[in-house]
């Protein structure tokens, strides 16, 4: 415990935790003291959503994955907004980033749920316990990221000074639009808060990326953890497609169907027929539908293994209750109808499953995962019940 008290990281502690509680409690005394009203909700709104689309855009599709290409002017501004999102230096977001992708759900991933085996702990430490440990940002950019990212100026002059340019675009940027916007004092106070307020809740939005998306959603492209979930859309803008993102990592899409609500793709998309973004990387097709058939091949062949599983335990449960018929022949006629009754009705409900495991097994794409889920549950609810009556029928027979 108190090795884990010496390794916490002072300054990602102050940024992830106490600087968004004291944003938090300022926001209450605001509510007792002042109406908020339409002012703030725009402010709370552009907070948050600036901060996702830079961190979309710029951190994750730009720098991380060089998905497309841009001008020095765009890369500036999204210097500076990055700078305000509070989650580190560019650098160290994409060093991060492509360890992640290099070693998914291994040891190396820097927050894989499967660190530890409680899945809570698991959670946790992907969404927010990785970043709070260990050397921190500035030593945490490795090589191969310096190799393609360590001759941009602007990404190395945004490292020396990332905290003066996080204290610039947290305080002074936004209390500056909010006296722009208000002309008052209180704007600005207004400002500050309420823009941060948006970041910091967006900020544990962006960590549910590596935590939630790694333990829900559908697994159609890739075969690891990482899944895709649409509902989470309207807060991630598109991050939430976080399957076909593993599966194609250098896609400018992570929403691959023109129908996906992935507001980032819409983004670069436009910047490229504007000529603010070229060379958008987009994978072809073919290549994605081979994807999904090894992705379904794989899933099923998965599902095959399970559905046998359940119909040899089925067959050695079905085998030890006749082993125990046949053993209560000696036993007196009281007993040994009492027990025969309960075997007997056991040894019918499993037959029954079995019944509805073959057909399953040959075709597994019409064995839902409930189908799936349900028989489990049944079986063992119907284990329990047989090795309780196995132990009558041993003292029994004993």
């Amino acid at each position: 415990m108190l090795n884990t008290i010496k390794n916490i990281n002072l300054p990602a502690f102050f940024t992830l935790i106490i600087y968004p509680i004291l944003l938090i409690a300022l926001g209450v005394s605001y509510f007792i003291n002042h109406d908020v009203g339409k002012f703030e909700l725009v402010l709370f709104i552009c907070g948050y959503y600036g901060s996702n689309i830079t961190v979309g855009v710029g951190l994750h599709r730009l720098w991380s994955h060089n998905a497309f290409k841009t001008n020095k002017i765009v890369e500036f501004i999204l210097v500076m907004l990055s700078a305000g999102t509070l989650q580190g230096p560019a650098l160290s977001w994409a060093s991060n980033h492509y360890k992640h992708h290099t070693y998914t759900d291994k040891d190396l991933d820097p927050h894989s749920p499967l660190k530890f085996k409680n899945r809570v702990i698991g959670f946790l430490w992907s969404h927010l316990g990785w970043m709070l440990v260990g050397e921190g940002s500035y030593k945490s950019i490795d090589r191969v990221t310096m190799v393609k990212l360590g001759k941009n100026k602007l990404l190395k002059w945004q490292l020396k000074y990332y905290w003066q340019l996080a204290v610039l675009m947290n305080v002074i940027a936004p209390a500056l639009i909010g006296y722009l916007i208000g002309g008052k004092i209180l704007s600005a106070y207004t400002g500050f808060l309420f823009i941060g307020l948006g970041r910091a809740i967006q900020q544990q939005a962006t960590f549910c990326v590596n935590s939630l998306c790694h333990f829900l959603g559908t697994k159609k492209y890739y075969k690891g953890t990482a899944g895709d979930i649409w509902w989470m859309a309207i807060f991630l803008l598109g991050e939430n497609w976080h399957n076909f993102h593993h599966a194609f990592p250098s896609d400018y899409r992570n929403g691959a169907k023109w129908y996906h609500f992935d507001v980032h793709k819409w983004i670069i998309y436009l910047m490229s027929k504007t000529g603010l973004a070229w060379d958008l990387d987009r994978t072809p097709g073919v290549r994605i539908q081979a994807k999904i058939n090894e992705t379904m091949s794989h899933f099923l062949e998965g599902r095959r293994q399970q559905l046998i599983l359940l119909q040899e335990k089925i067959e050695h449960l079905t085998a030890n209750l006749c082993l125990k018929l046949s053993k209560l022949e000696s036993s007196s006629a009281s007993i040994k109808q009492q027990l025969q009754k309960s075997l007997t009705e056991l040894q019918e409900s499993l037959s029954n499953l079995a019944k509805q495991l073959p057909s399953s097994i040959l075709l597994a794409e019409s064995s839902s995962e409930a189908l799936l889920n349900s028989t489990a549950s049944k079986l063992r609810t119907i284990e329990q019940a047989v090795y309780q009556i196995l132990s009558k029928v041993d003292k029994v027979v004993a």
